[in-house]
């Protein structure tokens, strides 16, 4: 059995998935994005306004994509000013297809950010009822909508929204947590969530983790600028909506607030892992066995092999952490033979 998860023979597309601008609550246009993350050598930025999906295509060219997506939110209250003090769920939503802008469980008393509710109210498109009541306890049925209508559907910044195992520990369906969030992280939460990733993977979710930006960039050349801390690596075939989707909804990308991979592969019981240089390289598995491998009479290491063969069946996923304790993360690997099972 040879399975390869990131190849180092295919080009990665340094991407981030959690963006706002002007559309919503950020400060900069989709234009001013686009060129400050192309100077920081992002490929993927996925626009994801509040409440509403817009297309900007017409950014697109060979160096940049400008990918399609929305974040919805959900509260335990029907008023929206009071959002501070109630419940929350976040969802970032990725279209399947080109051009796909048609909202599900749309409600226009959910787009509440200046100018834009009024033409948003006139010019977005959606799917169903234009006053479907959307709230925390209906959760899972926003979810179904939107997988239904061909999306994949993201858990955001479960630290920020306050919640715990009871909130979200019943979803189903997501095809993705937020590990890293930077604009959380930035502003004052402890937006790395490891131990959230790893609570939902040991009670049997199979879900990838993503490190993103969430950046609104208003406070821009400060240590409170939320660009650039959070992204991922995605191995897709192209620079299109349907693509970059497909290589998400398989697993093949990586994230990271700093390292990089540049292989990962099992053959047999060994994975193998080449990195940027980092202080050390782990293996998580679901149970209490796990795996590290340090430098050998170096300052760092750049790559190891791990031997699964003793792992009980579950996941595994690696974590590269460098120097300064900046960390990259695989997506959870199934495929290992466990005490002679192969999942």
């Amino acid at each position: 059995m040879s399975r390869v998860y990131i190849s180092p023979d295919k080009p990665s597309y340094k991407t981030n998935l959690h963006c706002h601008t002007t559309f919503s609550d950020g400060s900069y246009t989709p234009e001013q994005i686009k060129q400050v993350y192309l100077e920081q050598g992002y490929s993927i930025v996925c626009y994801t306004d509040h409440n509403v999906l817009w297309d900007h295509s017409d950014l697109n060219d060979d160096r940049f994509f400008a990918m399609l997506g929305i974040e919805i939110d959900a509260y335990a209250h029907d008023d929206p000013r009071a959002w501070i003090c109630n419940p929350t769920f976040h969802l970032n939503c990725y279209p399947r297809k080109t051009g796909q802008t048609a909202i599900p469980c749309y409600n226009p008393v959910h787009i509440r950010h200046g100018d834009l509710q009024e033409m948003t109210r006139q010019a977005q498109k959606y799917v169903g009822s234009p006053d479907y009541q959307r709230d925390y306890h209906n959760i899972q049925d926003i979810i179904d909508h939107y997988i239904a209508e061909g999306f994949l559907v993201q858990l955001n910044h479960p630290t920020w929204s306050v919640q715990t195992t009871t909130d979200y520990g019943a979803l189903k369906n997501c095809f993705a947590i937020e590990v890293y969030n930077h604009s959380s992280f930035t502003h004052g939460w402890n937006e790395l969530n490891t131990h959230v990733w790893d609570d939902l993977l040991r009670q049997g979710h199979r879900l990838f983790g993503v490190a993103t930006d969430d950046n609104h960039n208003r406070r821009p050349n400060t240590r409170l600028w939320d660009a650039f801390g959070g992204f991922c690596f995605i191995q897709a075939d192209a620079l299109t909506q349907e693509a970059v989707t497909d290589a998400l909804a398989a697993g093949n990308f990586y994230a990271s607030i700093g390292p990089k991979f540049h292989a990962l592969s099992l053959e047999g019981n060994t994975l193998h892992v080449e990195c940027d240089p980092v202080d050390h390289i782990f293996v998580t598995s679901r149970y209490l066995e796990a795996k590290v491998a340090y430098p050998d009479g170096k300052d760092t290491i750049d790559g190891a092999d791990f031997d699964l063969s003793d792992f009980f069946p579950g996941y595994a996923r690696v974590t590269i952490v460098d120097r300064f304790g900046k960390q990259a993360w695989s997506q959870p690997i199934y495929d290992f033979p466990g005490n002679g099972q192969t999942l």
